[in-house]
């Protein structure tokens, strides 16, 4: 057979664009499928209207969501939802790697723990850092989190003003705040408020179609085709794949590429549905869906705090990640958030709100926000729809929902401590924010619970590999793009020496 490359990758997120870099330094040859277009900068100059409201740069498919056809805020450009995420690349805790010592019956047995712990990714998460510059703090305490042995590659930028008050009330009350490791460089960063949710115009924030950009600028044989989309995994006589079918969404060329092996990072939506259009198919594919169920709650203040104009989200608290002295039940991360857009807050206040009524109250305002990590439900699930269009279908637990309201109360007093005269909670935002999503395709041992092997080989298909988000068997405390950056490199480490 004639290859066109070593390794063909469809998706250029966190696991895509990860592992494309590192194959491509280990001198392989590797293509790269993207279905976005290439936008690393910012054309839209923080257009809320464009960005958030018309969702330029985001996934412009269809999916419907509990019966609904919805566009979900996924990043739609080169490098994915990293193109547009916060930055905050955070380590889990070692314990959330046997999820058994917390949740003990409410998962299958199967589920006590994963089939990889963190010493076997620790070194790579000291790779991600490096490779992604973060910036933090080890004079900080973590909590239960887990800290980099060798340090951060960058230092901090400074606290805002609103922000150092926040630490200092909850420090006084006994918690421990850090700041957030943070992949945006102090040297080109200016502190744009509008931050997360647009793309960086000054590069400072980094991604994974910057790390691909870099890649390829220093001669290494990674070859990227954006606007193409994979559309179906091309099979042989006995099963095997041997070729995949994608479409230039410019000309509407096709085209059959052909490579020695392949590996899906299209999202946990995205690679499920390619498995089930190319007519691979099993019971664990594409169920277990999880996204982090995420609380908010906004501190309103007296007076103006000036947050509404600074970057903001600095800050996280780990002291109720494994929950409280009464209730010792994991509720997660908490984690400052920017303060939303004036178009952004008109369209989610109540509609009594007046427009000046939200002009005054954002300068006064602080969002917090929580990372509840959801179980997996196996009525939790992707699929094709009759017409082969994506289908979601997702409902937290009532377990979860419990946790995420304690959180919730928690989130509330420690603005309050900073000041906060009035807190307004709000649950998880709508079913177009799908945070963390994660845990499709999940890995383990055995193919009777899981979908990929500890090496996040696809059961039966020993030439395909899956390096998304999909991979998760649970869904961590925390954001999951750094364990998917590290878990991209452990497994181009296995592929390189195969091919």
């Amino acid at each position: 057979m004639t290859y066109d490359c070593d390794i063909l990758v469809v998706g250029s997120g966190a696991g895509g664009g990860t592992f494309a870099a590192a194959c491509a330094r280990a001198g392989k040859e590797v293509l790269l499928l993207e279905r976005g277009r290439l936008m690393l900068a910012d054309p839209l100059n923080h257009d809320e209207q464009a960005t958030l409201l018309d969702k330029i740069p985001y996934d412009d498919r269809p999916v419907v969501v509990n019966g609904t056809v919805r566009r979900l805020y996924i990043g739609g450009v080169v490098g994915g939802s990293t193109a547009l995420f916060g930055a905050a690349l955070l380590r889990p805790s070692r314990d959330d790697f046997h999820p058994g010592r917390h949740y003990g019956r409410r998962l299958p047995r199967s589920l006590w723990d994963w089939p990889i712990d963190y010493d076997i990714l620790e070194p790579y998460y000291t790779q991600a850092e490096q490779l992604y510059g973060v910036s933090g703090s080890m004079d900080d305490e973590f909590g239960p989190l887990a800290k980099p042995r060798q340090g951060f590659p960058r230092q901090p930028m400074p606290l805002h003003p609103i922000n150092q008050r926040l630490a200092a009330a909850n420090r006084a009350h006994g918690l421990q705040p850090f700041r957030l490791p943070l992949a945006i460089d102090p040297a080109r960063c200016q502190l744009c408020p509008a931050c997360p949710g647009y793309l960086c115009p000054h590069q400072a924030r980094q991604s994974s179609g910057l790390v691909v950009e870099r890649v390829m600028a220093d001669g290494h044989r990674l070859r990227l085709l954006s606007y193409w989309e994979a559309e179906r995994l091309e099979r042989g006589p006995a099963g095997k794949v041997v070729g995949v079918q994608a479409r230039d969404r410019a000309s509407g060329a096709s085209a059959t590429f052909r490579a020695r092996r392949y590996v899906l990072a299209a999202g946990a939506i995205g690679s499920p549905v390619l498995l089930l259009r190319s007519g691979i198919e099993g019971e664990l594919i594409g169920r277990h869906y999880m996204p982090h169920l995420a609380p908010i709650v906004v501190g309103l203040f007296s007076r103006s705090i000036e947050a509404e104009t600074a970057f903001v989200k600095q800050l996280g608290f780990s002291d109720y990640y494994f929950g409280t002295r009464t209730r010792p039940e994991k509720l997660g991360l908490i984690q400052s958030l920017p303060v939303p857009g004036p178009r952004m807050l008109a369209q989610a206040a109540p509609r009594w709100l007046r427009a000046g009524l939200v002009g005054y109250l954002r300068p006064r305002m602080l969002p917090l926000a929580g990372i509840v990590e959801d179980l997996p439900q196996p009525t939790n699930r992707v699929d094709l729809g009759p017409d082969g269009q994506p289908r979601l279908r997702h409902r937290f637990a009532p377990y979860d929902w419990e946790r995420g309201r304690r959180l919730t109360r928690l989130m509330a007093r420690i603005l309050r401590r900073a000041g906060a005269r009035w807190c307004i909670g709000k649950p998880f935002p709508s079913e177009e924010h799908v945070a963390h999503q994660c845990g499709t395709l999940r890995f383990g041992r055995q193919p009777d619970h899981a979908v990929l092997d500890p090496d996040c080989r696809l059961f039966g298909h020993p030439n395909v590999f899956v390096v998304d988000g999909s991979f998760f068997p649970t869904s961590l405390g925390v954001g999951p793009a750094l364990t998917i950056m590290a878990n991209a490199l452990r497994v181009a480490d296995v592929v390189v020496r195969e091919v």
